[in-house]
């Protein structure tokens, strides 16, 4: 039997998947992962290409459901005040393979809904997850390699594995420093930028290329809420240091998320308080 379950974001870390569905399939096990390419940041894949890593389960970054074998019983339904909690789902297929989405908070906005189905139902606060074509990663159990196109789409699953990005180079830090809602303070520049920080701003070039302008906003909003020293008088984003521009690169990358409890702004998963980052 198939399973959906979701990764979500709360403190016990020995509780932090739902199961949502049973026995429905959501993904088509693409028929181009054979012969996949060794992943390399500088390789520009073809449309019909696939990105792998063998030997999967023996990476620092492996997750543990992946390790094991899959147990449904195991896993306690998603409840309906969990759904803002909500970070990736992931399709177990056939026992052997496993489907990975993100849910990204683009994705779980609150909206108005007309329902075209078998009866038209209309709903004032509707909250949907629209399953992709294509699953952003697929790993397959018994030959222990995980499928990707984007690195940048897998960085909130798999964490850690953004050590395989490369670097943004010095023309690249550069003009991402330039960038409208920036603003460098305290002479900060592009030459202060080091390897840690260009990894996260060549990655966070490939996740704003694929925001359109209301992605933008809600992710940029969100920045603003959690690091409130960040922003200028002018509404933009003040980078005086490595440790400010950290914070930016780490909001791009929708890491921020907040205890159930409402009492703790924390960057995922992390137990070190926003508050002592940003002091």
């Amino acid at each position: 039997m198939n399973h959906v379950i979701a990764k979500i974001r709360i403190k016990d870390n020995k509780l932090k998947y739902r199961k949502i569905l049973s026995d429905k399939t959501l993904y088509t096990l693409p028929q181009d992962l054979s012969p996949h390419i060794p992943y390399s940041p500088n390789h520009n894949l073809d449309e019909d290409a696939w990105f792998g890593i063998d030997n999967f389960s023996q990476q620092t970054f492996c997750l543990d459901i992946l390790k094991e074998n899959f147990i449904s019983t195991a896993y306690d339904m998603l409840k309906s005040d969990e759904v803002n909690k909500l970070d990736f789902l992931c399709s177990v297929q056939d026992g052997n393979y496993y489907y990975f989405q993100k849910i990204s908070k683009t994705q779980l906005l609150s909206r108005k809904k007309i329902y075209l189905g078998d009866k038209f139902k209309y709903s004032e606060d509707s909250k949907d997850i629209v399953i992709n074509e294509v699953a952003d990663s697929v790993y397959i159990k018994d030959i222990d390699i995980l499928y990707f196109k984007k690195l940048s789409s897998i960085t909130g699953i798999f964490k850690g594995i953004d050590d395989l990005y490369r670097e943004a180079t010095e023309e690249e830090t550069k003009k991402f420093l330039e960038r409208e809602f920036i603003q460098l303070s305290d002479e900060f520049n592009a030459a202060q930028v080091k390897q840690a920080n260009r990894k996260r701003i060549a990655m966070a070039i490939d996740i704003l290329k694929g925001f359109d302008d209301k992605q933008k906003e809600i992710v940029f909003d969100t920045i603003k809420d959690y690091c409130p020293d960040l922003v200028t008088e002018n509404d933009k984003f003040k980078i005086a240091s490595e440790n400010d521009l950290k914070l930016l690169l780490y909001g791009i990358d929708q890491r921020f998320y907040t205890t159930p409890d409402g009492k703790e702004k924390r960057i995922a998963n992390s137990v070190i308080k926003l508050v002592a980052i940003t002091s």
